[in-house]
């Protein structure tokens, strides 16, 4: 089972931020004595691992990165350090991998220290005025959840058999065991669900805003983008404004309604007529998605761990 832990004797912490934003302090803990949170492994057998590499989680994509693009740290982390609005595709191929190795690889804790220290040099101004660093652990905590409450989302909206509270629950304490991979303090992390719950909305009530960056998201048609890895420009060239338009509905569909306010994103009655019947048919469809093989029911990268792990029968 996957268990990473904080603060081990072995390990760093990173703590957070100096006052100014400007660096990130790491410190030995000899003799630690880590926040008294509930927390439950990710590996064979628990909520995360069977749902997080799930190839329907794809569909989330734009909608998960609209929410993290909303926080004017990450936000303004694209606008100095990424090449976000020239190759958006990069930038989601390249990231998600490593996500899903945080939860598949065996090597959990390489793999959640290479995620963190990809982030180590991202800092400025963001466009409210505020100093950012990616790894402030606010930041770094709201990226994190982003990435969970998928499972929680797609549950409510599509699974047949929903989530009873205290599976509810228990997602959240392995997202706190997912957290610690990071080797980031426990500060900001919560291990049940109506804390998470209660922290969701206070995220899109007070704290997500309408930045350039989902500002210039809502109008990616009128760009010119790169085409996804291994897809042949020409052929880019034919599929990308419906692929585009796809993508931009299916995100409008799922994001929540107060970031859809947010960034004033219009909804009409006939949106909501599609979506309908586009629940319908994933609800039909996941009582018998269990009888695919795996292949085709995990992410390549989360395949591969299942496998690794000799799992990839069952």
């Amino acid at each position: 089972m996957t268990t990473c832990v904080v603060m081990s004797a072995r390990e760093t912490e990173v703590t957070g931020m100096t006052n100014d934003a400007d660096t990130v302090s790491e410190k030995s803990v000899s003799n630690p004595e880590p926040r008294t949170l509930r927390a439950a492994p990710i590996g064979p057998g628990s909520l995360t691992w069977l749902h997080f590499g799930d190839i329907r989680g794809l569909l989330y994509l734009a909608r998960a990165g609209t929410l993290q693009n909303m926080h004017p740290a990450v936000s303004g982390a694209l606008q100095d350090h990424s090449n976000f609005f020239t190759d958006p595709l990069d930038r989601l191929f390249r990231s998600l991998p490593p996500i899903y190795g945080v939860v598949y690889d065996q090597n959990d804790h390489g793999t959640g220290t290479l995620v963190r220290n990809f982030h180590t040099e991202l800092k400025g101004t963001d466009e409210t005025g505020r100093r950012y660093h990616a790894l402030t652990p606010d930041t770094f905590w709201w990226t994190h959840v982003t990435f969970f409450e998928v499972i929680l989302d797609f549950n409510e909206r599509f699974a047949y058999k929903k989530f009873t509270e205290e599976q509810k629950d228990q997602l959240v304490r392995e997202a706190v065991t997912w957290w610690r991979c990071y080797g980031l303090t426990d500060r900001p992390a919560f291990d049940n669900y109506a804390s998470f719950h209660a922290y969701w909305e206070d995220m899109l009530d007070n704290q997500l805003i309408n930045t350039h960056t989902t500002k210039w998201s809502t109008r990616v048609a009128e760009h010119r983008i790169a085409p996804p890895p291994k897809v042949p420009r020409w052929a880019w060239t034919l599929i990308s404004r419906p692929t585009v338009a796809a993508s931009n509905w299916i995100c409008k569909a799922l994001m929540p309604d107060k970031a859809r306010q947010t960034l004033e994103w219009e909804w009409t009655a006939r949106d909501e007529r599609i979506y309908v019947w586009f629940a319908r048919f994933l609800t039909l469809s996941d009582r018998f998605w269990h009888l695919l093989p795996l292949r085709a029911r995990y992410a390549p990268r989360a395949y591969a761990g299942i496998r690794n792990h000799g799992l990839e029968t069952g």
